[in-house]
């Protein structure tokens, strides 16, 4: 075993969330009086911290982005949750892994309680030990959540623990925390291969089998 403590992101990495997120945060938009937003500026909102992206995507001052992201959360809570759907494989890795004994957790940039009810929703939960996502106040950052699985799933050792994600705040947080990174293609973040060895890796998986092959 290169590793004994898997943890994953979640968007773009174990479930394909975009069509609730880019919906959600469409809707958002008119709700607070903009016009549509284009497409790329909804893919924008996939993976980064989502009070970050209205300010950036559509200029919000802070207030007006808390604001927002309060619409965001009411949206995605009572319809956006549902508007996703696995990768490929993705279920079968988890119940490999929960079968060779490895410890398994989830670090997101989605909120907590969101991130709970959307993997137990796609029948996921019951094969990871940890589920961390930010809290109300938006004020954690990745590599936060990562030490808050770590902690919870008594790791220490960090030489035998790989995030596995699909963005560079993936990557960053993974550096800072001081564990290794594999990179995924077949998420939001990463289009390709030469912008995934861009960020310090081990591999870079484009698709759930390059991660079974790697790891099992």
């Amino acid at each position: 075993m290169k590793y004994s403590t898997i943890i994953f992101d979640l968007d773009g990495t174990l479930l394909d969330t975009s069509e609730g997120i880019m919906a959600g945060a469409s809707y958002t938009a008119n709700k607070m009086g903009l016009l549509d937003l284009s497409t790329e500026q909804q893919k924008s909102f996939i993976g980064p911290p989502v009070m970050d992206s209205f300010i950036r995507e559509c200029g919000f001052t802070v207030n007006q982005a808390r604001q927002a992201v309060e619409i965001y959360r009411q949206r995605y809570k009572e319809k956006g949750l549902y508007e996703a759907k696995h990768y490929n494989q993705v279920k079968e890795l988890l119940i490999t892994l929960k079968k060779e004994e490895y410890k398994t957790g989830v670090a997101t940039l989605k909120r907590d309680d969101f991130a709970k009810s959307i993997l137990k929703h796609f029948e996921l939960s019951n094969y990871l030990d940890c589920i961390k996502g930010i809290d109300d106040q938006d004020i954690h950052s990745k590599s936060d959540i990562i030490k808050m699985c770590l902690k919870e799933l008594n790791e220490e050792d960090l030489s035998n623990v790989v995030l596995i994600g699909d963005s560079i705040y993936d990557a960053m947080g993974a550096d800072q925390v001081g564990i290794d990174f594999i990179a995924v293609t077949y998420g939001y973040g990463y289009k390709d291969k030469q912008e995934a060895d861009k960020v310090r890796n081990v591999l870079v998986a484009e698709n759930v089998i390059d991660i079974i092959n790697y790891l099992i």
